[in-house]
């Protein structure tokens, strides 16, 4: 929902999905562009994919994207965010949250050297990212890298 006055869900009530195979996956899926109050003019994708029983309501400010283009543009997206809730999940990180922009700013450069270092000793190891962490002490890795 976008404010009090718009619900999108109600735009999509009486739309025909069609089907469309992007990226190798197939999905249903129907757009609309529409005006919204304070945001302007956007396109609205309703895509159910192959796997899901309800449908994901993806919204782009370029109004004249292909509905293709913009499935794309969030299955990339959705790739990255799995890696993120991966690497928080292997690095215990859940549920901290700082309290000042410093801290984030300096929690998140941490994390992301941590995540490279722990990619590069995968790649370099041969081993998964999962493995790395699991064997992650500092003998191991001076023992594995000489």
């Amino acid at each position: 929902m976008f404010g009090k006055k718009f619900r999108i869900e109600e735009l999509f009530e009486k739309e025909k999905l069609c089907k469309r195979t992007v990226e190798g996956k197939e999905f249903y899926l129907a757009f609309k562009v529409v005006n919204i109050p304070e945001v302007g003019r956007v396109r609205i994708v309703k895509c159910l994919m192959e796997d899901k029983k309800e449908p994901y309501y993806l919204v782009s400010t370029d109004w004249k994207k292909k509905a293709e283009n913009i499935i794309k543009e969030y299955l990339k997206r959705f790739w990255i965010e799995e890696k993120h809730r991966r690497d928080k999940s292997i690095l215990k990180l859940e549920g901290n949250y700082l309290r000042s922009e410093k801290s984030n700013n300096g929690f998140i450069l941490l994390m992301a050297a941590l995540a490279n270092c722990i990619e590069f000793l995968s790649h370099k190891l041969g081993v998964t990212f999962y493995d790395v962490v699991s064997l992650c002490s500092v003998e191991i890795i001076r023992h594995l890298l000489t």
